[in-house]
């Protein structure tokens, strides 16, 4: 039975699902060819010849990946474009617009369409060949195949060779071959073993246009004949092959634009193991890649760097018969969540035909002008190749997941090495520190003053990692202002705000762990204007950029923070701000933002923005105060010895990358005053009077009846608009004293607490981690924000939405005040810790303890009766309920995927790992579609279960299906009892 490789599943996969890194789009290449004069009805039947020779183009898929041989194709096969009687101009155009086209599209393998190939006629018997295959069918070595066999059929249609094997044949004889079987045990046990050492993948700046769609982009320069000659010339010399030499060259290179010194690459390979005669001639998808771990710091010059890239390279390609998918696979359900390569290096450089396409392809279709591919999970494919003596360099980028000018700044820097190098062989011997010329700067004037980064800055910057559970993340607060504006008045504050607030020109050095700040004043601005677009459509494309937006991490080569503004009809403003809490902090940001969209002078009623000054900085380096703050936090935390236990969805420290979301609950006015006068008559502050409801109903709803949570402070409120917060942590149990005597020792406790910063905030959480043993140890936090300034009522600026992810916090409920005096409650969440529906009966359980003490005008509350009839609350499971007898949902259908596939029980799997990273192949999807029916007594079409990438996708389109004892109706609006 023929069965998809790894390879061309994980294709087949990535082009229909959307994964959360640039899914949806097919492997393709597409390729145009630009020649003089075309016998169009020899070319037909030259294509007919290929057709027929390579099975491979005769390749059908059904939906869930069983492939198929047609015995024919259709014809014509050619496709033709007359432009001849067009201007020149109006055929660049149309070319132009046929290139984007056919960079774009997605051939329909279900129909067999595996190759499209379409001539354009042109003025004076020019003409371009364009040629579009998918990799499932065709991968670029036999592409190769394929430009030789259609030239040799075009120009002698007559021409005869031996039958060569079908791929599947090919495929068959690997899979049932006993050596090549213990070769791929003996290479899974090998990557196994190194699954730990596997570098990260390389930390791509972050797109932050608004583009939803797919947008590849293609980059080529070329070395010349003699630079190349000379670049080989220094590779035989350093004992290497050029194509390891321009591998460790683009490392270097990529290394110098995103500042890591740890990072991995995927390398494809194309081998063919020589089972069966006449291989080499045959059409298929024999790809494959290998990982390559790259470490800077471990090298001074680049000479060792390529060195010791040449030696991994024969060890990694020694144990490449267990395939690049499976390692990721692997990969991913070591570290917990979805795992990338998005960096891909092909260098054709030391093949046995030397040249990419013979003389004859030349000279039959012309040069190949332009080539593009698209692949799933690739952000960027460099490929470098010899083509007329010279090496071509070509780079394959998605710009909507890459800054076009941070590309195009990394292409020029390599290309520049590249042509340097050859000419000056004494750079692979400088030290690496002396090469400034191709680094990346990130400020190009002088810098007023550096200092050291905080302990909470490198924590944040730790957090960007994916090395701590909730990890990937920044620190950062995104807002969304509407309504009506001058834009020009706006974009010339924001000019006069960067020049006079050192926040916004402070830049932040990952390398040298320190933050800069600069006299030049870079503008974060960008503009999108939709005043043309309908009100939907609008609403649409704004909803779709926020989603992005709000989650995406800073690119640190600038400074860390963005404004960006939609024009909308009838001069309507939607303006998103994002700003990083390695630059400012809570209050900071609010007050930035009053200041942005202040109508005259500053805002009735408002406090004026602090301007610059030396800020009072708590010493930090005064030991005996240090050591006295500890012993105060050691005594007064000694009885937390484990994390917060509410019902988390699963262990937190099982957790990958986090997506977040907001809920908010809105307290009138009205209601909050009475509510405060309450609470007032014990002597209660506005903001100890909110914490201790939070702190109750959290600590009623946990299973040990305590929580404990951090909270912000800031030490100082004069001076600069930065970052100098910190935070302390505060524990509370549950009705162990009246509400009132321990809301006042929760605000003496925070009073007391700011006496002892100095060993506060990353000291706290290193100490409660080891007396916790587990983390996250503060997944909590409530901010307090009422003191933070806010618009006004009347101005014509509204806050309309906010976010704010934090590293290791599932959950940060915050307090703020409108400019109406009402109370809000919004709780940012982690989605994958916590249930929505749980968010939202805490809310409800918050407004209905305040409502109770306004009715009983006591400062007490039942918090059983505020989870009263809450299922979410009155039915909690945890995560640690391993004995129950009733599996959730989410263990069913683990238990179902993994089963089928066949996961060892050690393999740790969450809901968010793809399918594709667990193993799943297209044959397995009918034993698991027969097994959710039979399960959960539904009838699910294969369409829909095949649209799911992961568990998570499962959960979502059962809970469109209500299930009874014995009843299904399909589709209904929503489910609760899943």
């Amino acid at each position: 039975m023929n069965e998809l490789t790894s390879m061309q599943a994980a294709c087949w996969f990535g082009r229909i699902t959307e994964s959360d890194f640039l899914g949806g789009v097919s492997a393709h290449l597409y390729t145009e060819f630009d020649g003089q004069s075309i016998d169009l009805n020899r070319l037909e039947l030259a294509l007919q010849r290929v057709y027929l020779e390579h099975s491979m183009l005769r390749l059908t898929l059904s939906l869930d990946g069983a492939p198929d041989i047609k015995s024919s194709a259709e014809t014509p096969l050619l496709e033709v474009d007359d432009l001849t009687e067009l201007t020149k101009i109006k055929q660049q155009k149309y070319l132009l617009q046929k290139r984007e086209e056919w960079t774009h599209q997605q051939l329909d393998l279900t129909k067999g369409k595996t190759a499209r190939f379409s001539v354009s006629l042109l003025s004076e018997s020019h003409f371009r060949l364009h040629i579009d295959t998918d990799m499932i069918a065709i991968d670029p070595s036999s592409f190769r195949r394929l430009m030789e066999d259609l030239t040799l059929f075009y120009l002698a249609s007559e021409a005869s060779f031996t039958p060569v094997p079908s791929f599947f044949e090919w495929h068959n004889t690997i899979r049932s071959n006993a050596d090549l079987k213990k070769l791929v045990h003996r290479d899974r046990k090998w990557w196994q073993s190194r699954l730990l050492d596997i570098a990260p993948p390389p930390s791509l700046p972050t797109n932050s246009t608004s583009s939803q769609q797919v947008k590849s982009h293609c980059l080529r320069a070329t070395i010349t004949s003699d630079e190349s000659k000379c670049l080989q010339q220094l590779a035989r010399y350093n004992k290497v092959t050029l194509s390891n030499l321009v591998l460790g060259l683009f490392a270097f290179s990529l290394s110098r634009a995103t500042n890591d010194k740890c990072f991995r690459l995927n390398v494809p390979t194309f081998w063919r193991e020589p089972l069966l005669p006449e291989i080499n001639r045959c059409v298929g998808d024999f790809a494959n890649f290998t990982l390559l771990s790259v470490d800077i710091a471990k090298h001074h010059n680049l000479a060792s760097l390529v060195h010791n890239i040449a030696t991994q390279m024969i060890d990694l390609l020694e144990h490449s018969h267990y395939p690049g998918v499976n390692i990721m696979r692997d990969l991913s359900r070591n570290h917990g969540t979805a795992q990338i390569a998005p960096v891909v290096f092909t260098a054709a450089l030391d093949m046995a035909e030397g040249e990419l396409f013979s003389k004859s392809v030349h000279n039959t279709f012309g040069p190949m002008n332009w080539s593009v591919s698209q692949g799933p999970q690739v952000a960027l494919d460099a490929q470098i190749v010899r083509t007329d003596d010279s090496l071509l360099i070509n780079w394959d980028v998605r710009l909507d997941a890459l800054p076009l000018d941070w590309v195009n700044k990394l292409f020029e820097k390599f290309t520049y090495l590249l042509k340097k190098i050859s000419k000056e062989h004494e750079l692979l011997d400088k030290d690496l520190g002396n090469l400034e010329e191709f680094s990346f700067k990130k400020y190009e004037s002088d810098t007023l003053k550096t200092s050291p980064l905080s302990a909470i800055q490198k924590a944040y910057l730790l957090g960007r990692t994916t090395q701590l559970p909730l990890g990937g993340v920044a620190m950062q607060e995104f807002r969304e202002y509407h309504g009506r504006f001058d834009a020009s008045l706006l974009k010339n504050r924001l000019v006069d705000m960067v020049q006079r607030h050192e926040s916004l020109r402070t830049y932040i050095d990952t390398n040298k762990l320190t933050q800069v700040v600069t006299d030049k004043a870079v503008v974060n601005l960008k503009e999108i204007d939709l005043s043309e677009q309908p009100a939907q459509i609008a609403t649409t494309y704004i909803k779709n950029h926020r989603d992005t937006y709000s989650h995406a991490l800073f690119n640190l080569d600038f400074s860390p923070w963005d404004i960006t503004i939609f024009y909308l009809k009838d001069e309507l403003l939607t303006v998103f701000t994002r700003f990083d809490a390695l630059i400012l902090d809570g209050r900071s940001i609010a007050s930035l933002m009053v200041e942005l969209f202040k109508i005259d002078q500053i805002e009735p009623g408002q406090p004026i923005p602090p301007q610059s000054k030396a800020p009072e900085y708590i010493d930090r380096n005064d030991s005996a105060q240090r050591k006295s703050d500890m012993k105060y936090w050691k005594n007064k935390l000694s009885s937390i010895n484990t994390t917060p236990q509410i019902p988390w969805v699963m262990p937190l420290d099982k957790l990958g990358v986090a997506t977040y979301e907001r809920k908010s609950v809105t307290i009138k006015t009205s209601k909050f005053r009475q509510f405060v006068k309450i609470a007032a008559k014990q002597g209660l502050f506005k903001n100890s009077t909110i914490m201790s409801i939070i702190l109750e109903l959290l600590a009623y709803w946990s299973r040990n009846h305590s929580t404990h949570v951090a909270v912000p402070v800031l030490p100082m409120y004069s001076g600069a608009l930065s970052n100098h917060s910190t935070f302390i942590a505060v524990a509370w149990q549950a009705n162990s004293n009246q509400l009132s005597q321990q809301a006042q020792k929760l605000q003496s406790d925070i009073l007391e607490g700011l006496q002892h910063l100095s060993f506060s905030g990353v000291d706290l959480a290193r100490m409660l981690f080891e007396q916790c043993g587990l983390g996250p140890v503060l997944p909590i936090v409530i901010t307090n924000g009422l003191s933070w300034p806010s618009l006004s009522e009347a101005h014509p600026m509204q806050l309309k939405y906010g976010l704010t992810q934090t590293p290791q916090v599932a959950m940060d409920i915050r307090f703020t005040t409108q400019p109406d005096g009402a109370l809000v409650f919004s709780i940012d969440y982690a989605c994958d810790a916590i249930k929505t529906t749980t968010i939202d009966s805490l809310l409800v359980a918050i407004e209905t303890a305040i409502q109770e003490i306004i009715d009983s005008i006591e400062f007490s509350f039942e918090a059983e009766q505020c989870f009263f009839q809450n299922s979410e609350f009155s039915d909690q499971t945890y995560y640690s309920c391993a004995n129950s007898s009733h599996p959730s949902l989410q263990e069913q259908l683990l238990a179902i995927y993994t089963e089928v596939i066949g996961l060892d029980q050690s393999d740790y799997v969450t809901k968010e790992i793809s399918f594709i990273d667990m193993g799943l192949r297209p044959y397995h999807l009918k034993t698991i579609l027969k097994r959710l029916n039979e399960t959960f007594l539904i009838s699910l079409s294969a369409n829909d279960v095949f649209q799911c990438r992961n568990i998570k996708g499962v959960e979502e389109l059962l809970k469109t299906t209500k299930i009874t004892d014995n009843t299904v109706t399909q589709k209904p609006q929503s489910i609760h009892s899943i």
